[in-house]
């Protein structure tokens, strides 16, 4: 049984190098990003050999398409490193669902969940579904929202509980002043 191939593996792949590289003209770049010039696939090709580095395909569909003289190794690299920089910016949106009902022990489940998506940089989405007569206790809905999202201890309300439909539904994130405010609080206590 043949194993699954590697990000790693698939992205050699998809990147042509030196004789693989099929334009007959093409624009070359050095190393640091310095346009060499257009250069015809051969020139191209001897240029990489008297350097001792590779010739790597970068924009395949440009017009004369893009290539660079640099090792593939440290090439892949770059690449890796350039995915990993872009995935760290980002936060992801976690959606908690609760009740107007809930038990109290299911809402300390509830609030512990919401806390671990806050520790882990997440933005946190609170739905409050109401269904049947509790579409009629809206302002009741409010006042659970608002005290789930004070046990919730390091949140940040990002959009205030808007009633959408049968759902109220609440954006909250981590508050690193609160967080920094709780630790100056416990120092003072222990002094």
């Amino acid at each position: 049984m043949r194993r699954k191939p590697s990000k790693k593996d698939l992205r050699k792949r998809a990147i042509r190098t030196n004789e693989y590289i099929p334009h007959a003209k093409m624009r070359v770049l050095s190393a640091d990003n310095v346009q060499v010039g257009v250069l015809t696939r051969l020139e191209a090709l001897n240029l990489a050999k008297e350097q001792g580095i590779d010739l790597v395909e970068v924009a395949p569909k440009a017009v004369p398409p893009v290539a660079k003289l640099i090792e593939f190794n440290k090439y892949l690299y770059q690449l890796a490193k350039k995915e990993k920089s872009e995935l760290k910016g980002r936060t992801e949106v976690k959606e908690v669902k609760i009740g107007l009902f809930m038990a109290e022990n299911d809402l300390g489940r509830m609030v512990e969940r919401v806390q671990d998506f806050l520790k882990k940089n997440h933005q946190v989405k609170i739905s409050l579904w109401l269904k049947g007569r509790q579409l009629d206790k809206k302002q009741d809905a409010r006042v659970f929202m608002q005290t789930f999202i004070q046990r919730a201890t390091f949140a940040k309300i990002v959009s205030e509980p808007v009633m959408q439909g049968k759902v109220m539904r609440a954006v909250i994130t981590f508050d690193k002043d609160k967080k920094n405010e709780k630790a100056k609080s416990n120092k003072i206590e222990k002094a």
